[in-house]
């Protein structure tokens, strides 16, 4: 555990005494900001035009359904913004390593190749947990003028989380296998954008349509953004993620070979 612990500040550090950190943070508040003012925006909208035509049909106007038609949106957007940012939180675990020389002097170190990969791991993790610790407060400014569901808003922000730990080792991956942080962000990013979209590859209805739709990361999170708790969805997650450390610890010592 020391070991771990040691390699976690190591990296904590690196991340918040270089830019990475803090411009990751940035545009993903500003943007998740901006898609929140948009979403919200829309939903008032809607909900005006819904109440008049509520009211010249004689009905009572009720209001439109926040959880359908604003969280599930704010939802996704923040799906779709985790995608595109967090394989650049990664993309320098292992291939910074690699380029300053200091990947050799860790294997060769006291420390287990379990302990340098789940340090890594839990940093960049931390890193994610700020993030959506930000968007949460953003989204729980909706209590100062609405009555949202909560359980609907931890429930969402439960599969973020998931999906996004499941982003993460696909980074750290891709990051184990090359020396340029460039190389790591881009392939990353590429990686979980294919995963993210595998349902749409094969043909719907088909075996194959169907087994590729079970592999998509976006299928599993349908029902987080609708407030949905199922446990077959955590499982496919945490198997993913347990699959994710599992492959970059082979990649990590597989260097010792070669």
């Amino acid at each position: 555990m020391k070991g771990l612990s040691a390699i976690y500040g190591r990296e904590i550090r690196a991340y918040f005494t270089s830019p990475i950190a803090y411009v990751v943070l940035t545009v993903f508040l500003a943007l998740t900001g901006l898609f929140f003012m948009g979403a919200v925006r829309d939903y008032i909208s809607f909900d005006t035009y819904l109440r008049e035509q509520m009211l010249q049909a004689g009905q009572a106007a009720q209001p439109a359904n926040l959880n359908q038609f604003l969280l599930r949106r704010v939802f996704s957007s923040l799906a779709g913004l985790s995608l595109f940012v967090l394989p650049f939180i990664t993309m320098g675990s292992f291939a910074d390593e690699h380029r300053t020389g200091t990947m050799e002097l860790l294997l060769t170190s006291p420390l287990a190749a379990t302990e340098i990969v789940l340090a890594k791991f839990l940093a960049a993790t931390t890193v994610f947990v700020i993030m959506l610790g930000l968007a949460l407060g953003i989204v729980c400014s909706l209590f100062a003028y609405g009555n949202p569901h909560l359980p609907t808003i931890l429930v969402g922000f439960l599969g973020l989380f998931l999906q996004g730990e499941a982003f993460l080792v696909v980074g750290l991956f891709i990051s184990s296998m090359t020396r340029s942080q460039v190389v790591a962000g881009v392939g990353g990013l590429g990686a979980v954008l294919l995963l993210w979209l595998a349902g749409l590859l094969g043909e719907p209805g088909s075996t194959l349509g169907q087994a590729l739709n079970e592999l998509s990361l976006v299928s599993h999170f349908e029902d987080f953004s609708k407030g949905i708790l199922d446990t077959k969805h955590i499982v496919f997650y945490a198997c993913f993620v347990f699959l994710g450390l599992f492959v970059t610890l082979r990649s990590l010592e597989s260097l010792k070979y070669r």
